[in-house]
């Protein structure tokens, strides 16, 4: 129980110091663009824009702007809008990522449904057409960035001009799928499939090779010997030892299959965080730009905390001392 609490204690204490430069470094380097957040409001009249920049303690020195920042995010507060006036950071954060959530969290699961079978099958079929149909697929993945991948199935699979499927004119309305937006089912299956394929392909290639060498020790050779059934020589045995390299991944993955879905939602018409963080990207709106940016690492820090854990609980030969180390 010691162990467990400082092994928290220590990837707490990392993640608040990660958080701190993620801070400072992203403050800096914001502040120290050419121009301000206003430069480009040409009916703003200089006593407005003076009035702007007091009331964003713009008109501040950088150290003290600095000083002041750290203050209130220690409280938790992210600051106002530059650009959507009359809102707080706080306040679209907790709008639009739910949305964005929904959209990362469908993509992983779908990775997860169809990576994990993939991987499976390519092992236990290793060097035959199933192995090298999954690897295809899996290179496919891995070598297409995904917003590609998303004008690739918006050119070949969707008629823009009615926003239906081609092949799938046929079908019912409410089974056809669509593009543009995120309030109907059928909305949803582009930009999650986009989203999921790289990480279909990492958890296929990953489970595929470990599958291979774990299917080659003793203990599972024992098994067939003593005609254990095939099915529970995968899923029991096998199967919890292969899937330790995906945990390992998984934590990292989901944020940044999160973080990742910006350009999707951009290209689909999803009213995601990533639209206001794009935006506020190109319009310097700093407290945006700070905000999310804070609000993404600390979630990426909580993932791998939360994926250490996991790994020991998946794999109890897992000491836990200055980490978790095997």
């Amino acid at each position: 129980m010691n162990n467990v609490l400082k092994f928290l204690v220590n990837r707490i204490l990392m993640g608040l110091v990660t958080l701190w430069l993620v801070i400072t470094i992203t403050f800096f380097l914001l502040h120290l663009l050419p121009g301000d957040p206003f430069q480009s409001e040409k009916e703003v009249s200089p006593q407005i824009k003076e009035n702007l920049m007091a009331k964003y303690h713009l008109d501040k020195p950088l150290g003290v702007q600095y000083v002041e920042y750290l203050k209130n995010v220690t409280k938790g507060d992210l600051g106002l809008s530059m650009k959507e006036r009359g809102r707080t950071v706080n306040e679209i954060i907790a709008d639009s990522f739910p949305t964005s959530a929904d959209l990362g969290m469908r993509a992983v699961l779908f990775a997860l449904i169809t990576g994990i079978p993939l991987g499976i099958i390519a092992a236990l079929n290793r060097g035959k057409y199933q192995d090298k149909l999954a690897m295809i697929i899996a290179v496919i993945g891995i070598s297409v960035p995904s917003f590609v991948m998303a004008g690739l199935m918006q050119r070949y699979f969707v008629d823009i001009h009615n926003n239906v499927l081609i092949e799938n004119r046929f079908l019912p309305e409410f089974l056809r799928i669509k593009i543009s937006g995120w309030d109907e089912p059928s909305k949803r299956i582009l930009p999650v499939v986009a989203l999921g394929l790289y990480t279909v392909a990492l958890i296929a290639r990953l489970l595929r090779e470990k599958m291979i060498e774990v299917m080659g020790q003793d203990y599972i050779r024992l098994a067939v010997a003593k005609g254990v059934k095939p099915s529970n020589i995968v899923w029991k045995h096998a199967l919890r030892n292969a899937i330790l390299p995906v945990v390992t991944v998984m934590g990292p993955t989901i944020a940044a299959v999160l973080t990742g879905s910006f350009v999707i939602e951009n290209m689909f018409t999803i009213p995601g965080l990533g639209k206001y963080y794009i935006d506020s990207i190109n319009e310097r709106d700093y407290t945006m730009v700070l905000g999310v940016t804070i609000f993404y690492a600390a979630f990426l820090i909580l993932m791998m905390i939360i994926t250490d854990i996991v790994y020991v609980l998946v794999d109890p030969k897992i000491k836990l001392g200055k980490g978790a180390e095997v």
